[in-house]
């Protein structure tokens, strides 16, 4: 057949159907009789239905009635009439596919709405076609990284849901493409029930929300232990009770701390400040979830730069750059802490190679996400952006204010994703310096552009 549809028998469990249905290439199955004739087509979204309305996941298929049982035949798709009928009950009911049955009930090929519409008088949609499998849930999607992922799938032809709380408003969504494709929910990650009702009809889930930083974090620490554990565990326990398999949670290289080795996803963690701690500890409890039926990925992101529709101005590379701009100068603290570094662009084609590697490679493993070759001391990122904008002085203070101290090895994204990172901080600072002397980003000192004068973030 030339859609490769998941084929049920009536033995399957709802769990290992859920499963099946989201490994293939369709949001749908069809299901066989015991005799091997079709029975009907179940879609995954009816069966987590089932799952939320208390039925066992343990349940056979055959004990609940398939969402269609539309079918035709090679002697219906020569007649005009029964294909027009057809295609207009298809629309009516949302089904997307129909099996083509022999003389003895058995499936022999599946077409399309849109094939069966070419059949009939030639039409094409080459939106739909373009249109990938699944829709993708962003929780904190209008942020900072959010904002710059959700703008990018919808470009690659992607359903994507943003589940935000809007803290720093909704201009991000003024420059994301193909609205039709895109779906806002505002919500707090903290309600339970508007998080599980976000979960309808999602084939992933990218965990971007969070009270991000140290000092955020040291600010408001109920909030943190609130967002960054009770609610991010909470979620990721929804997922896993709906089978929904693919689940991206956003950690941070942070979680490491201090150490003067080169350290890889194997390292000992060591968490200076409470953001750390609270990452930490979401990062074991998702782990500890993961099964054959829910395989979570940890990504674990450098420090990140860059210009964003949601931008920030409280991250190493933009705060000197804008300083840079406005003041001509920079101040550097320390000097000799060492940061990895990775672009925002470069982060969210991370996350979209995760979402689309085959699950078996990804699922339940840890992911440092940046790059080796950039790894800097806080004086060498001063340095790089003071000649990238020219005639910017550099004052140093000896004092750290930031206990932080760690160089990252980036090698098993390199090997697994294939991620490289193609930004530099000296292209990005440009981009970011030009936007502020245009006047794009008209004053940059506002609340807005910084997390820690808000409850929540979004790293």
């Amino acid at each position: 057949m030339k859609h490769e549809f998941a084929i049920l028998q009536g033995e399957t469990s709802i769990k290992e159907a859920i499963q099946l249905i989201a490994r293939s290439k369709h949001h749908a199955a069809f299901t066989l009789s015991p005799d091997g004739k079709y029975n009907g087509t179940i879609s995954i979204n009816d069966l987590r239905r089932l799952i939320l309305s208390g039925v066992n996941e343990e349940d056979m298929l055959k004990f609940h009635p398939p969402s269609s049982r539309f079918s035709t035949t090679e002697e219906d798709l020569k007649n005009d009439e029964i294909i027009s009928n057809m295609c207009s009950d298809l629309i009516l009911q949302g089904v997307e596919h129909i099996p083509v049955l022999n003389e003895k009930g058995e499936i022999t090929d599946v077409f399309s709405l849109t094939e069966l519409r070419r059949v009939f008088d030639g039409t094409h949609t080459p939106v739909s076609a373009r249109r990938r499998t699944g829709k993708i849930l962003i929780v904190g999607g209008a942020g900072y990284l959010g904002s710059v992922l959700c703008a990018n799938l919808l470009e690659r032809g992607y359903a994507v849901r943003i589940l935000d709380s809007f803290l720093y408003g909704r201009q991000s969504l003024d420059e994301m493409p193909l609205a039709q494709n895109l779906e806002v929910i505002e919500g707090d990650l903290r309600n339970i029930h508007t998080c599980v009702s976000a979960l309808e009809g999602v084939h992933a889930v990218v965990l971007l929300a969070a009270i991000v930083g140290d000092p955020a974090s040291k600010i408001r620490p109920r909030e943190t232990i609130e967002t960054n554990v009770i609610a991010a565990q909470a979620l990721a326990a929804a997922c896993k009770h709906q089978c929904i398999e693919r689940f991206l949670y956003a950690s941070t290289c942070s979680v490491y701390g201090l150490s003067k080795n080169m350290l890889d996803e194997e390292s000992d963690l060591q968490a200076v400040s409470l953001y750390a701690r609270t990452k930490i500890a979401s990062e074991k409890m998702i782990l500890s979830m993961g099964d054959d039926y829910f395989a979570p990925t940890i990504l674990r992101m450098g420090t990140l730069y860059g210009y964003s529709p949601r931008m920030r101005f409280d991250l190493v590379v933009n705060t000197m750059t804008m300083h840079a701009s406005t003041e001509r100068k920079i101040r550097v603290f320390g000097g000799k802490q060492w940061r990895p570094l990775v672009s925002v662009q470069d982060a969210a084609l991370a996350y979209i190679r995760c979402l689309e590697s085959d699950i078996a490679k990804v699922g339940n493993q840890v992911f440092n996400i940046g790059s080796d070759e950039q790894n800097y001391q806080i004086e060498q990122i001063a340095r790089i952006v003071s000649e990238t904008i020219g005639d910017v002085a550099v004052q140093h203070d000896n004092e750290s204010l930031d206990s932080r101290d760690y160089r990252v090895s980036f090698q098993r994204a390199r090997q697994v994703l294939e991620f490289q990172a193609k930004d530099t901080v000296a292209t990005a600072c440009r981009v970011i310096y030009s936007n502020l002397v245009q006047g794009l980003i008209p004053d940059p000192s506002q609340r807005i552009y910084y997390n820690h004068f808000f409850d929540a973030a979004e790293e």
